[in-house]
């Protein structure tokens, strides 16, 4: 039994129990060697007692050493002593993280906001990267492994312990706590762990801390295995933006090669949806296309609804290639008649023509086509004729002036025309300002036009300022000011609009 004050190794003194899991404990510590503060994880005695574990365990610690970045916590030391009162002891020795776990942080706030989860998830992405370039796999990736320091840093921890718990025996009575709340689906059916493994329990790792909640739950470590494998997660909340839970839905994937496949590919989809992008698609989705029947068949019927033979749900109907759909969805996309959409490597929609053509038109269809569009002219002619003088009144304006030449030497007659044509008795002038001058330019042309009509003008002024006819034209420059505030209006809303614009990251 592990003390305060005990010694392990005669070089490290145990000053304080941080937390106890189920591979051990572990507790701070004093390098006297060195006089620092560090991390030390005691494994329990069935751990240590497995010689094909310590020798499995020691080679993945050595290996995850060699792992240099700010978001992995630093191994600084692997060993193993005898403990009068335990027996064989391994120990791993690590860098003092002053933080918190994750989960710890999920218990207390219930929920990161959605700025603080997007960081979270691309920190731990970029110290993947890292891990994956070197070959090494998580295996194990939970809130309970991913430190947040008071200034928001992320540190990974644990590399390698949980590829050396699977090689032992002692695996098989469970004691591996949680790994079935975030194992990914190849896991679970005893496929070997890639880094897309990791993408995927990272994306499950996203999806409670934006959620407030796990995507599945059960009675037993199997039953939510299992879900895991043939189930698909519930929709997120609604006040995660549209890019966001976009995200998530590739990242955990059925498919490996639907998801991300690395820890960089998927910080740099998470950074894109920072910037208020759609996350781009993974990389391996255009591979996989030819060959979307094997993505079916490595799962169970569950999971069809995300992959290409889906409902149209899903990252795969965004992200399918044109053959992909065609073996996939079958006749739904053309037999809809719209075509399918598919992400481009900038984020965007591009419409993918829709498979199969169209048959050409008989004679028949060809005939009563033309009748319809003639009958359709036809129409449109006949109202144009009839309603066409009343609702355009600029071409009115020409003709007046034409007919009206004659008129000037009948005084008589002119009086009911101009009641009913309002531009004649300033003809000439009234076609440069036919807008907004005309009430104030009919006074002085009367005068300077010609002295002995002035009388037949000014009498014919008088019922121009009275005329209904042309108040109600003069209502067709305010009736068109709206369009260009509109137009105006229209470029600032496309641009709230437009999604690059606002950071949905950020909301």
């Amino acid at each position: 039994m592990l003390t305060n004050g005990a010694m392990i190794a005669d070089r490290y003194r145990l000053q304080r129990l941080i937390a106890t899991g189920g591979m051990g404990q572990v507790w701070e510590a004093l390098d006297t060697r060195l006089n620092r503060r560090v991390a030390v994880k005691v494994l329990k005695a069935e751990f240590s007692a497995d010689p094909t574990f310590r020798q499995r365990f020691r080679t993945e610690a050595q290996t995850t050493a060699q792992l240099n970045h700010s978001g992995i916590a630093g191994i600084y030391d692997y060993g193993e002593t005898y403990d009068p009162s335990a027996g064989e002891t391994s120990y791993l020795v690590m860098e003092l993280v002053q933080g918190e776990p994750l989960n710890a942080v999920l218990s207390r706030l219930g929920k990161l906001s959605v700025n603080q989860g997007l960081d979270m998830l691309e920190q731990t992405g970029r110290a993947l990267e890292v891990a994956h370039a070197a070959g090494v796999v998580h295996r194990d990736v939970k809130p309970g492994n991913i430190l947040v320091t008071p200034t928001g840093q992320v540190k990974i921890t644990d590399f390698g312990i949980a590829k050396a718990v699977d090689a032992s025996p002692v695996t098989k009575t469970g004691m591996v706590m949680g790994t079935a709340q975030y194992i990914a689906p190849e896991q679970a059916v005893g496929e070997d762990a890639t880094a897309a493994s990791d993408v995927y329990s990272l994306g499950v790792v996203g999806y409670e801390a934006l959620a407030g909640k796990r995507p599945f739950s059960g009675d037993g470590a199997i039953t939510v295995a299992m879900k895991h494998v043939r189930e698909t997660p519930p929709p997120m909340p609604a006040d995660v933006p549209a890019n966001v839970r976009e995200l998530i839905e590739i990242t955990m994937g059925k498919d490996p090669q639907l998801r991300y496949a690395s820890g960089g590919e998927f910080a740099d989809a998470v950074a894109a949806v920072r910037a208020g992008h759609r996350p781009p698609p993974p990389i391996g989705a255009a591979a996989a296309g030819p060959i979307a029947e094997d993505a079916t068949h490595v799962l169970p019927p569950g999971p069809t609804v995300v992959l290409p033979a889906g409902q149209g749900e899903g990252p795969t109907v965004r992200y399918s290639r044109p053959a992909a759909a065609a073996v996939g969805a079958g006749a739904a996309p053309t037999a809809a008649g719209a075509p399918a959409t598919m992400m481009n490597e900038h984020g965007g929609a591009t419409a993918v023509p829709p498979q199969g053509g169209k048959k050409p038109w008989t004679t028949t269809q060809k005939v009563l086509a033309g009748l319809s569009a003639a009958a359709v002219l036809l129409a449109g002619a006949v109202l144009w004729l009839l309603f066409g003088g009343d609702t355009d009144p600029e071409p009115d304006r020409p003709p007046v002036t034409t007919t009206i030449a004659p008129q000037p030497p009948l005084p008589p007659t002119t009086q009911p025309t101009t009641t009913r044509y309002v531009p004649p008795p300033p003809p000439q002038t009234s076609e440069p300002e036919p807008t907004t001058t005309q009430p104030p330019t009919t006074t002085p042309e009367p005068t300077t036009a010609a002295p002995t009509t002035t009388p037949e003008p000014t009498t014919t002024a008088r019922p121009t300022r009275t005329q209904r006819p042309t108040t109600s034209r003069t209502l067709f420059p305010t009736f068109d000011l709206p369009f260009p505030e509109d137009s105006g209006a229209r470029g600032p809303s496309g641009t709230v609009s437009a999604p690059t614009t606002s950071p949905q990251g950020q909301q």
